[in-house]
């Protein structure tokens, strides 16, 4: 059985170039959308109907429902207007997706630096949580990764996070701007 692409007008067929074909997916909801695009009156696929990567912005289908490539959008009934939309759409959630992992990862570092800014503290302070005049207001913090509590002085808590924001807002805007670091 040859494997060649369901949408209307494409001739992509397997073994020609370095096109993927994608069975349609079990998700209902996704399904739907999926046959939607296709534009095929009173047409439902079958368990081996296909489609080619031709009809994704990137080439290749996404599992994310906030991509634009959840649902196939590249067709021979598009205008090439739309087209362009679609790809534009991806590189914006290209890069938003870039900058979540950039923020995930700054979670982490910003995690390490609590805790190292609290052994710090600690080691400093003698381990003693007092200010000269009383005691210091404390900030209950339990490290994410290893589960372990800490009680750190508020000052320490609130200038670690004070810089973070501020490394956060810079690279906003240079990512506004369209500086980003790659």
């Amino acid at each position: 059985m040859v494997l060649s692409c369901c949408a209307v007008g494409c001739k992509n067929r397997a073994g020609k170039g370095s096109v993927s074909f994608y069975l349609f997916p079990a998700n209902q909801e996704q399904r739907e959308k999926w046959i939607a695009a296709v534009k095929r009156d009173g047409w439902q696929p079958t368990l081996y109907t296909r489609l080619c990567s031709d009809h994704f912005a990137k080439g290749h289908r996404d599992s994310n429902p906030f991509s634009p490539d959840f649902v196939p959008s590249i067709f021979h009934h598009t205008p090439s207007h739309k087209r362009h939309q679609r790809h534009q759409a991806m590189e914006t959630f290209e890069k938003r997706q870039m900058i979540m992992r950039k923020r995930k990862r700054r979670g982490a570092v910003f995690l390490q630096t609590v805790s190292t800014a609290q052994l710090n503290t600690a080691e400093e302070c003698n381990t003693s949580n007092t200010l000269a005049g009383g005691d210091a207001p404390q900030h209950p913090y339990v490290d994410s990764i290893t589960g372990q509590s800490y009680v750190i002085p508020i000052g320490v808590a609130v200038s670690t996070v004070r810089d973070h924001v501020d490394t956060v807002h810079c690279e906003n805007i240079n990512i506004i701007n369209g500086h980003s670091e790659k």
